[in-house]
C-alpha cells in the first residue's frame, strides 16, 4: 500500500470516528420520549412510520401553511377536489385550486390525499341530478360522466398524488345499506339507484387505470367502529366483496368525527373495539387509516376538565391505530379550532364555538396533541 493510499485511509477512519458519536448524540436527541412531549407530529410521524395530517382548506393561508408545515407530514383536501368544487357545469372541469395545492404539497414534500372523486350526498355536482333527468339513458349517461371525471381528474395528477379517495361514504347514514330515497337528513344516493353497487368497482378501475401507483382508498362515515355494529358489519361485506372481484381497492378510510354525543363509541374507556375493527379491515387485505378525526369540546362539558377529557378521546383514537398493524395514517379534520367545519355546519353550529381539534385559535397546541402523539408513539420504527 502506498504512503498516499495509507494516509488517505487514516483520515478517513478519524472522519468516521468523529463522526458516528455525533450522529448517534443528533439520533438521540431527535427521538420523542414516549408522553410525546416537545415532539410534532411530524417528528411522531417519522418515527412511527403513521402519517400524521390535517384537512387543508381552499385558501391556504399563510398561517394555515405555516401550521401545517410546523406540524404535520400529510395533508386531505378538504374541499379542492370534490366534484361541486371542480365543475359547476357537465362540460366544465376548473383544476386552478387543484393545481395550486397539488404544486404547494410537493414542494413541502407533504403527502396529498385527494378527497374525492364520488360522493353523493352535500357536494356532489349540483347539476347532476338534472342532468340524467334528461338523458334518454340516464344509467349510460351516469357511467359516461364518472368515467369522465374519474379519468381526467386523476389521469392529470397522475403520479403527484399518493392517495385517492375514490368513493366517499356509499353507505347510509345510518343503518347497513344505501340511501335510495331523498330525506330531510340526506339524499338518496343517485349513484347507487341509478348504476346499482357497481359503480364502485368501476370507479376504482378507472382510477387505478388513470394512475397505477397511487393508492385507492374508500372512505367511510362510522358512528360505532367495532365487529357486531350493522354499519360497520355493511362495510367489511363490502369490501369482502370488492376484494373478492379483484376490485383495485388500496384502503379504507373511517371518519371519526366525535359530534354525535358522549354516548358515542368514539369516547370508549379503551382502544381494544377499534383496533379489532381495524384488524378485521387489515385481513381483507387493505390499509386503514383514521381520515376526519374531530372531538367535540361541548360534549365535554360537564368534565372536571374538558380539555384533559378531550386529550383522553384522542389518545384512545391514536393508541388504537398504534397498536394495529394495517393503520398506516390519522388525519385530523382541519388545522387550527377556528377552522373547523362543525361551527357552520347546521347540526352542530348551535355549540360554536366547538373547538375540536388539535391546534386552538392561535396556532397553540393543545393537551390533545400531545396526547395523539403518545398514543402513535405505542408502535416505533
Amino acid at each position: 500500500m502506498s504512503c498516499r493510499t495509507t494516509t488517505f485511509a487514516l483520515l478517513a477512519a478519524l472522519a468516521l470516528s468523529a463522526a458516528t458519536p455525533a450522529t448517534s448524540v443528533a439520533a438521540k436527541q431527535k427521538r420523542c420520549p414516549a408522553s410525546g412531549a416537545g415532539c410534532s407530529l411530524k417528528q411522531v410521524a417519522a418515527e412511527t412510520g403513521i402519517f400524521a395530517g390535517t384537512a387543508l382548506s381552499n385558501e391556504m393561508t399563510a398561517a394555515e401553511k405555516a401550521d401545517v408545515i410546523a406540524n404535520f407530514n400529510a395533508v386531505t383536501s378538504e374541499n379542492a377536489f370534490k366534484w361541486s368544487e371542480m365543475s359547476k357545469t357537465a362540460e366544465t372541469t376548473d383544476f386552478a385550486t387543484t393545481d395550486r395545492l397539488v404544486a404547494w404539497a410537493r414542494w413541502k414534500k407533504l403527502r396529498l390525499r385527494a378527497h374525492t372523486l364520488l360522493w353523493h350526498r352535500i357536494q356532489n355536482a349540483p347539476w347532476l341530478k338534472a342532468e340524467l333527468a334528461a338523458a334518454p339513458d340516464p344509467a349510460a349517461r351516469l357511467r359516461e360522466l364518472i368515467a369522465e371525471r374519474v379519468t381526467k381528474v386523476v389521469g392529470r395528477y397522475r403520479g403527484k398524488i399518493e392517495v385517492w379517495d375514490v368513493i366517499n361514504e356509499p353507505l347510509a347514514i345510518f343503518g347497513a345499506g344505501y340511501d335510495t330515497e331523498d330525506t330531510a337528513v340526506t339524499p338518496k344516493n343517485i349513484f347507487y339507484t341509478t348504476l346499482g353497487e357497481g359503480y364502485i368497482a368501476d370507479a376504482f378501475r378507472l382510477a387505478r387505470k388513470a394512475d397505477p401507483k397511487a393508492k385507492l382508498f374508500l372512505n367511510e362515515l362510522l358512528w360505532d367502529s367495532r365487529i357486531g355494529d350493522p354499519k360497520s358489519d355493511a362495510l367489511l361485506a363490502l369490501v369482502a366483496r370488492l376484494k373478492k372481484a379483484r376490485v383495485p381497492i388500496d384502503g379504507v378510510g373511517i371518519q371519526a368525527h366525535a359530534m354525535l354525543g358522549t354516548s358515542s363509541p368514539w369516547f370508549p374507556s379503551t382502544t381494544a373495539s377499534l383496533k379489532s375493527y381495524i384488524d378485521a379491515l387489515g385481513k381483507l387485505g387493505v390499509k386503514v387509516e383514521i381520515t376526519e378525526l374531530d372531538v367535540r369540546l361541548p360534549l365535554l362539558a360537564d368534565q372536571p376538565n374538558p380539555l384533559a377529557a378531550q386529550a383522553a378521546v384522542y389518545r384512545r383514537v391514536a393508541s388504537a391505530c398504534a397498536q394495529a398493524r394495517a393503520c398506516t395514517g390519522l388525519t385530523v379534520w382541519g388545522v387550527r379550532d377556528s377552522d373547523s367545519w362543525l361551527d357552520s355546519y347546521s347540526l352542530t353550529s348551535a355549540t360554536a364555538p366547538n373547538k375540536p381539534l388539535l391546534l386552538d385559535a392561535s396556532g397553540k397546541r393543545k393537551l390533545a396533541y400531545q396526547a395523539v402523539a403518545a398514543g402513535l408513539l405505542g408502535r416505533r420504527r
